[in-house]
């Protein structure tokens, strides 16, 4: 994973974090980030993709489908105004994934972070330009 990402209404990536190895689980790397605790703790109401179930607190995942059976009526509904809550956000991770500059990058997450972060920047400033 190159970063850990958290997009606001909008769009608009409000976090990115420390890069991690592949390998670390979407949840694992938000606790790491301090991500779950600062959600909870200010009681913000969050929603997730199912790589985040038993997060727990005030961050909502789809709802398991039940081994050996299919989801009942409610819980079809419920899983799909999620995921048009989630649309945004996973756009803006789409975003994020289509820079160029890091489809070839193969460093250390722990070198990767700051070059994430600068294109980052540099991403965020041409978008303001652009609008203006």
């Amino acid at each position: 994973m190159l970063g850990l990402g958290h997009a606001a209404t909008g769009c608009r990536c409000a976090f990115l974090g420390q890069a991690r190895p592949g390998s670390t689980s979407d949840v694992t790397a938000a606790r790491a980030g301090g991500i779950v605790a600062a959600v909870t703790g200010k009681d913000i109401e969050t929603t997730a993709d199912s790589g985040y179930q038993g997060t727990g607190g005030t961050v909502r995942t789809p709802i398991k489908r039940p081994p050996g059976k299919s989801h009942n009526g409610w819980e079809k509904l419920a899983n799909t105004a999620l995921a048009r809550l989630r649309g945004p956000v996973e756009r803006a991770f789409a975003e994020l994934k289509r820079w160029r500059v890091l489809e070839r990058v193969r460093i250390s997450p722990n070198r990767i972070t700051t070059l994430v972060h600068a294109v980052f920047v540099i991403h965020r400033t041409q978008r303001s330009l652009a609008r203006a």
